[in-house]
C-alpha cells in the first residue's frame, strides 16, 4: 500500500516563508515589486505558480525564466531556512508518518507541488526526515496535479519492484486539488481541514474519508489498513 502525503496544510506550516522567497526572487532577477500574496496557491504546482507571477507582471515567463526564476527561489529558501525555524509540523502529522514508514505493508511517499530541493527543505525544518519518506512526487513531474499520481504509481514500481492497482494507493491532503487528483486518477484520498479549505469544502469534493486532523493515528492506520 502507498501513502502519497502533500505537504503544505497537510503535514506542515510554513509562514509564508514560500511566498516571500518567491517575492524576493523576482526583485533580485527583474527589480519588480510582486505580492504572491494574492495568488490562490491551494494544492497548485509551484511551475504554475512562478508562470502566473510573471506574466501577471508582464514579466518574461518562456521556460528559461521559469527555470531562472526557480534557482532564486531555491537560493533564498536556503538562505532563511539555513539562519532559522520556519516550518512547523501539524498535530499528528509527525507520528502518523513515522507510523506508516515503520509498518511492513506500508511505504510512506509524498505528492506535492513543491519541487523537490524545497520540499525536502520544508520537511527537515518541521521535524520529518527524509528517510521516513521512500520517494517523492514533486511539482515539475507534470502539466496539472492530476498528471502526479501515476508518477507515483510508477515510481513505487521502478524502486521497490512492485506493480499497485490505483485504489491502492492513498492521497492525503487538504485541498480540492489533492481530492480531484486522486479521483481523477482512480486513487483512495483522505482529505485533511488543516489547510485553508474547509471541512464543509472538502466533503462537498467527496473524499474516501474527510478528518479535523491527523492526530488520531490509530484510527487513520485502521481505516486505511482496510481498505
Amino acid at each position: 500500500m502507498l501513502i502519497l502525503f502533500d505537504i503544505d496544510g497537510t503535514l506542515l506550516r510554513s509562514r509564508g516563508i514560500g511566498l516571500r522567497s518567491m517575492k524576493e526572487a523576482v526583485f533580485a532577477i527583474h527589480g519588480v515589486e510582486v505580492d504572491p500574496s494574492k495568488m490562490d496557491t491551494g494544492g497548485r504546482m509551484d511551475p504554475h505558480l512562478f508562470h502566473e507571477l510573471l506574466s501577471s507582471h508582464d514579466l518574461p515567463s518562456e521556460p528559461e525564466h521559469l527555470n531562472e526564476l526557480s534557482d532564486a527561489y531555491v537560493e533564498r529558501m536556503h538562505h532563511h531556512f539555513s539562519r532559522e525555524t520556519w516550518a512547523d509540523a501539524l498535530p499528528g502529522a509527525r507520528t502518523l508518518v513515522e507510523t506508516v514508514h515503520e509498518h511492513d505493508a506500508m511505504t510512506a511517499s509524498v505528492l506535492t507541488g513543491n519541487i523537490e530541493q524545497t520540499c525536502w527543505l520544508k520537511l527537515a525544518d518541521a521535524g520529518f526526515p527524509q528517510g521516513w519518506f521512500e520517494f517523492g512526487v514533486f511539482g515539475n513531474e507534470g502539466e496539472t496535479r492530476r498528471d502526479l499520481p501515476a508518477v507515483g504509481l510508477n515510481r513505487y514500481q521502478s524502486t521497490l519492484g512492485g506493480q499497485l492497482e490505483p485504489h491502492q494507493a492513498i492521497i492525503i491532503g487538504d485541498t480540492l486539488n489533492d481530492v480531484d487528483c486522486a479521483k481523477h486518477n482512480g486513487c483512495t484520498v483522505i482529505a485533511v481541514a488543516t489547510g485553508k479549505t474547509s471541512r464543509e469544502e472538502l466533503e462537498n469534493a467527496k473524499p474516501d474519508l474527510v478528518l479535523d486532523s491527523l492526530e488520531d493515528t490509530e484510527a487513520i492506520m485502521d481505516w486505511m489498513l482496510s481498505r
